[in-house]
């Protein structure tokens, strides 16, 4: 992913509603999707992230200013729901989700999943775990390597984290068989893949399992689930279940990672890497190396309204955009939890050190770098008996990128402000599937049913998209809540 690694190109002139703080250089280099270089001018601006106070003895909160309408009972056919491996009737009150053409979820052969059975389970323990409390994902890929030759071993169904007030998070697997399996056979394979993979808790839902089958699972870190039990879990967390809403909409999210890896237009290296990049090298990389490949991914993509593309295309696009969002959100709250306990100093010094160096320290960078020349003056000097090894090796500096000062000051109104930010994961990812993705008016009122701090959260999701819009130059039109 070398191509993702770039600078972004350039910054937006200016905001609706902030003053300029904390500039950014000019003068990067802008690469496109042909591969192409052009040394364009950057417009100078200063990046302000002064939406919220900085605790500094203010409690007053921004009003938020979110286009409103009337909560109400959504219009459409409903979706036909899977229940105990058998279809119901929709209920009278319901959310009412446009039912998923078969045609259309069978349109790629290597996905033979039906929507009675794994397909739509995959989007039902999404759609509960998100009501738990997880940000949820699903078809994370786990590969025998990280390189572009590597082979793919499995998927993880769905993954979830639960992000805590101070950052910290609990990562959980669920894996989802609604038809028979051997489920001694598969828990020795869901033990071998735990040993592969970080992951605090494990949940395999089958169709029923007998109790001595689920108290040995139960040692071996894997919860059993009965499919019928999942009713009950639903119940609890006051499920309607037929509410397809937000990512856990099968009609939206059903195939677009497939969709992204096979666009060529104009060619397909770019967006082949991006999906691999979502479904797989972004979870095994460090924090600092996510944040510049995924803001150099969102700019590489910010250009998509050069491109002619229908409007399936443009909602697969548009689609990795709001990935790619998320995940950057995610890397900077895992920095956020490791610099939470840091005085603001010591924050600001790791971050730079953290966004130059990225997984290798410099001091180590400089001592391979050092290493490096020093064999190489070494294998001249048996070639050319007269050549003169310098005594002092050249330097070697590595500089941060140029919205260091920005992101600074991001990471420390995140850290001083966690009320804002610790649960905009979820937020964003129900906003940006349920409302920019369907060119939807946000309903305040039904967000307000899923999030209890909606007002602090608006403040949080504002602060981060500014930053992405101004670092990135992608429109802020992609992002209703600042659009």
């Amino acid at each position: 992913m070398s191509d993702l690694n770039n600078k972004p190109q350039s910054i937006e002139k200016d905001l609706e509603s902030m003053p300029p703080q904390n500039g950014l250089s000019d003068g990067q280099q802008q690469q496109s999707s042909e591969g192409k270089t052009s040394n364009e001018p950057v417009v100078q601006s200063e990046l302000n992230l002064d939406i919220i106070d900085k605790g500094e003895g203010s409690s007053t909160i921004p009003s938020p200013n979110l286009p409103i309408q009337e909560s109400k009972q959504y219009q459409s056919k409903s979706v036909e729901t899977y229940n105990k491996g058998t279809k119901k009737k929709p209920r009278a009150q319901s959310y009412n989700r446009k039912k998923p053409v078969q045609s259309e979820i069978n349109k790629n052969t290597t996905e033979e999943k039906t929507l009675q059975k794994g397909y739509l389970l995959e989007y039902r323990m999404k759609r509960l775990l998100f009501h738990m409390g997880y940000f949820p994902k699903i078809g994370i890929d786990v590969r025998t390597s990280y390189d572009d030759a590597s082979d793919k071993i499995t998927d993880l169904d769905v993954y979830g984290l639960y992000v805590h007030r101070d950052f910290t998070s609990k990562s959980l697997w669920v894996d989802c068989k609604s038809g028979s399996v051997q489920i001694h056979d598969r828990i020795t394979w869901i033990k071998g893949i735990m040993s592969e993979i970080t992951v605090n808790d494990m949940i395999f839902v089958v169709n029923s399992a007998r109790t001595s089958v689920k108290q040995y699972a139960r040692k071996a870190g894997i919860q059993l689930l009965d499919i019928n039990i999942v009713d009950k879990l639903e119940a609890d967390y006051k499920i309607n279940q037929d509410d397809w809403r937000g990512s856990w909409n099968p009609d939206t999210q059903h195939n677009k990672i497939n969709q992204l890896s096979k666009f060529s237009i104009p060619t397909n290296d770019l967006y082949k890497r991006i999906a691999k990049y979502i479904s797989s090298d972004y979870w095994v990389i460090d924090n600092y190396s996510k944040v510049k490949k995924t803001l150099s991914g969102i700019r590489d993509l910010s250009t998509y309204n050069n491109l002619k593309l229908n409007e399936e295309q443009t909602k697969t696009i548009q689609w990795s955009i709001y990935e790619l969002t998320n995940l950057f959100l995610l890397a900077v709250l895992d920095i956020a939890k490791e610099l939470y306990y840091f005085n603001d100093s010591e924050k600001r010094e790791t971050v730079v050190e953290g966004l130059s160096s990225g997984d290798i320290p410099n001091r180590k960078r400089k001592e391979i770098f050092d290493s490096a020349f020093r064999v190489a003056y070494n294998v001249v000097k048996t070639q050319i008996p007269d050549f003169n090894i310098p005594s002092k090796m050249p330097s070697f500096n590595i500089t941060p990128p140029n919205y260091t000062e920005s992101f600074i000051d991001l990471i420390l109104r995140i850290t001083n402000n966690p009320m804002y930010y610790y649960d905009l994961l979820r937020f964003l990812d129900f906003i940006f599937m349920e409302y920019d993705l369907q060119s939807k008016v946000i309903s305040e009122a039904d967000v307000r049913t899923l999030f209890k701090n909606y007002d602090e959260l608006l403040i949080g999701a504002k602060t981060l998209l500014h930053f992405i819009c101004q670092v990135t130059n992608i429109p802020r039109s992609m992002y209703r809540i600042i659009n």
